[in-house]
């Protein structure tokens, strides 16, 4: 290489040098108070803002002899939720840091107002991503569900989000919905979002206190309980346990969960069966006077996990009975519930509205407009087809063994 050719390649390396993206908004972890969970209540004309914050100088050891917090919730009010967080600078002692927000609690008076002025504006928010899970306060406020310390974590915020994934998994009565998930579904026509509810089980001002660590069987505690209906932005009612089941296997959310038939061919007592899989799909179509019908498919596969009754499990027509029994029930309850939320909220959760556009485009083009007043009437047919695989290492009953003894 020439001499002039090295002189050019060394003022180019010093030209793109210059280009390369550097530090200049590094932000030390020691000027950051991490916020890891968010609450939003309405308190008169203002949010109300709380905000659990990581100590770190309790969170990375054992549980301190001082009985130190590991979290600290600061509350402060504002116009808006930007002013309520800049006024909050006024008492935490570091800038507050929402990239690593694990649940953000909405109070129930606000979500029946509506979301949307909270929603565009964590939408906004480029600090904050979306993947973090929201919850609603059931007969409560946020700030109550930030309050409570919790006995297995030492960030109640990392309790509850473990609790979201453990439930949503096992249960099937909750859901973990996140940010996008929310407005995705509001946002695309023809169906309304859910969110899991949370409430304060005990006394809430014992709830407050690391007091509450110290005993086998805590007086407060939070619960996950139900899924929040909305209408569009706005809860307009909730659903218990088993209306919540109900549409999250309509929704395919339903990963595994437990349930229980009565016992078939006139025995007393109950058949218990943990629910392997669950598939759903909702056909749209159109009824001999032209307007829209919809047809429910779902398929379940099960084992038998209990039986408190003398049946002959080693009798195929058993094992038929019992998916005939475990038929019934979720063809009953699935169309109960769709019933059930026609007529008391009006607000179609499923996504029929959604099929329908799918499905039968110009069809929805002349119903879009006014869906959610033609769902409250719309014709819902519900077909189940259940497999039992599997009945357990034993075949009878220990009952049934005991008595033929």
């Amino acid at each position: 290489m020439t001499r002039r050719n090295r002189v050019i390649a060394l003022a180019l390396l010093i030209i793109l040098s210059s280009l390369l993206a550097g530090c200049w908004n590094r932000r030390e972890l020691n000027d950051l108070a991490v916020v890891v969970a968010l609450g939003i209540d309405l308190e008169g004309k203002d949010y109300l803002i709380s905000a659990q914050v990581v100590n770190p100088n309790e969170v990375g050891t054992l549980r301190s002899p001082s009985g130190a917090a590991t979290v600290v919730t600061y509350t402060e009010k504002g116009g808006s939720i930007p002013d309520a967080l800049q006024r909050m600078l006024s008492k935490a002692p570091r800038q507050l840091y929402l990239s690593h927000l694990r649940v953000m609690v909405f109070g129930e008076s606000l979500a029946r107002r509506g979301l949307i002025p909270i929603l565009d504006y964590v939408a906004r928010n480029h600090e904050l991503r979306n993947d973090f899970y929201m919850l609603v306060a059931k007969q409560s406020n946020a700030r109550d569900v930030l309050s409570v310390v919790t006995p297995f974590e030492k960030v109640p915020a990392e309790s509850l989000y473990s609790s979201i994934l453990v439930s949503d998994k096992k249960w099937a009565a909750t859901g973990r919905i996140t940010l996008q998930h929310f407005i995705t579904v509001m946002d695309r026509g023809g169906s309304n979002p859910v969110l899991s509810g949370v409430r304060v089980n005990g006394d809430k001002k014992k709830g407050r206190s690391n007091e509450l660590l110290k005993n086998v069987r805590p007086e407060t505690l939070l619960l996950h309980e139900g899924l929040a209906v909305f209408k569009k932005d706005k809860l307009v009612g909730w659903l218990g346990e088993d209306d919540s089941k109900t549409v999250n296997y309509l929704l395919n959310d339903v990963s595994g969960t437990i349930g229980q038939v009565p016992c078939p061919q006139g025995h007393q007592g109950f058949v218990s069966v943990g629910i392997l899989s669950s598939k759903s799909k909702i056909d749209a179509y159109t009824d001999a006077e032209g307007e829209p019908a919809f047809n429910v498919r779902m398929s379940l596969e099960a084992n038998v996990d209990a039986i408190q009754c003398n049946l002959d499990m080693a009798d195929p027509a058993t094992i038929t009975a019992i998916e005939a029994m475990l038929e019934k029930q979720a063809r009953n309850y699935t169309s109960r519930n769709i019933r059930e939320v026609q007529n008391k909220f009006g607000s179609d959760i499923y996504g029929f509205g959604e099929a329908l556009h799918r499905q039968e485009p110009k069809v929805w083009a002349s119903y879009k407009a006014n869906w959610d007043d033609y769902f409250k009437n719309a014709k819902v047919d519900v077909e189940v087809a259940v497999a039992v695989r599997k009945i357990g290492s034993i075949v009878q009953p220990l009952k049934k063994d005991m008595e033929n003894r």
